[in-house]
């Protein structure tokens, strides 16, 4: 019977903000569809041949029956090569989410501030880890308020998690904002899951040395465009990351850690070709973008553009909302990725669109013309 109230006696309070779930379909269903993945941000040249086949001989050579080696001492080594820190300078474990969790559970509760817009993930890590959770929202151009303006703001916090690129704004986290964030906070964790597919974007990981409270989370998923396997891994000072591991129990990192350990390293030439190609078609697509009637776009820095749909009183359209337009997107099979109940953005008419090959790009730019204009 009910008492009256929403939340089951006992159970602790959830982030309430839950955007829209990525469309995941059936196994059995996904081989029998044939729509183009806007709704993602993996690498739009998708993941190396040498990893498959690795993947597949580790399959075919009885991997499966060991557990994996829960220290990922083969991905750590490379690592730690690729980034000159000693190899104790790296954690592995499974999503962002749970990296970000890991660190926010070894510190005492606090209040933390959480970049938005952004993941929901970020603050069900920190809230659940006991801290307090505050918003620090971003200004209309989305770049990232230092701790001084947030204060000015009326927001405070003792720590933060950030995102270098952010998503879905699609902007880098300039040195000088980081840096006092680093000054004014306990702790400062910054997400960079997708740093290799930006203009330019450059990593904070060099700060480690020097910054003890900062932990940066890198993952595989997006660059090598493979989120259905899921590795991600934190850097920082030795010392933090033995801090980090104290309260950490690594039964989340995959089997594939070990398999594609070295790939990783030597497979730096396909990012370097996916940075070359990004260079070109993430200008190109903003463009395109901007050009479709009732499409606002919001400058993007990552292979992903922020766009926002606005019908307008003067402007006689095919559709009349971002939540109609996905779906008939979706009907000419396109998916996109509404931002509804996004963290920090208030209403609907925001989704994002990530950039792929030219060839689906283009198409996707016809579609969006023929449904918004009838043309």
């Amino acid at each position: 019977m009910s008492n009256g109230c929403d939340a089951t006696p006992g159970v602790r309070a959830a982030v309430t903000a839950l955007p829209e779930q990525l469309l995941s379909p059936p196994y059995e269903l996904r081989t029998e569809m044939n729509w183009i993945d806007f709704s993602g941000t993996a690498n739009p040249l998708g993941t190396p041949p040498s990893f498959i086949r690795a993947m597949q001989a580790a399959l075919a050579a009885g991997e499966l029956n060991y557990s994996p080696d829960r220290e990922a001492h083969t991905l750590r080594s490379v690592l730690a090569r690729q980034h000159g820190l000693p190899v104790e300078s790296f954690l592995v474990g499974s999503t962002v989410g749970d990296m970000v969790r890991a660190v926010a559970q070894t510190y005492q509760p606090c209040t933390v501030g959480v970049a938005v817009p952004g993941p929901v993930e970020y603050a069900l890590a920190a809230g659940n880890a006991g801290h307090r959770v505050v918003e620090i929202a971003s200004p209309a151009g989305f770049v990232m308020p230092d701790p001084a303006a947030a204060a000015r703001h009326g927001v405070s916090f003792d720590a933060a998690v950030l995102a270098n690129p952010g998503y879905p704004t699609s902007r880098l986290l300039p040195l000088p904002t980081l840096l006092a964030y680093l000054d004014a906070c306990t702790w400062v964790v910054v997400d960079e899951r997708s740093i290799e597919l930006t203009l330019g974007g450059e990593s904070m990981v060099g700060l480690v040395k020097e910054h003890r409270n900062l932990v940066v989370v890198r993952s595989l998923c997006e660059p090598y465009a493979m989120p259905g396997i899921p590795i991600s891994y934190c850097v920082a000072h030795p010392d933090t990351i033995a801090q980090i591991a104290r309260f950490y129990d690594s039964s989340g990192v995959p089997m594939f850690a070990e398999v594609l350990g070295e790939l990783a390293l030597a497979e730096r030439e396909h990012l370097e070709r996916t940075r070359e190609f990004l260079d070109s078609e993430i200008p190109w697509m903003q463009c395109m973008l901007s050009l479709v009637p009732g499409i606002d776009i919001f400058p993007a820095e990552a292979n992903y553009v922020m766009c926002a749909f606005d019908h307008g009183p003067d402007l006689n359209l095919g559709v009349a909302s971002t939540e109609e337009l996905a779906a008939r997107l979706q009907l000419a099979g396109f998916l996109i990725r509404k931002l509804q109940g996004t963290p920090g953005l208030a209403n609907g008419k925001y989704f994002c669109v990530a950039v792929r090959t030219r060839e689906d790009n283009e198409k996707l730019i016809a579609a969006l013309r023929e449904i918004i204009t009838g043309c």
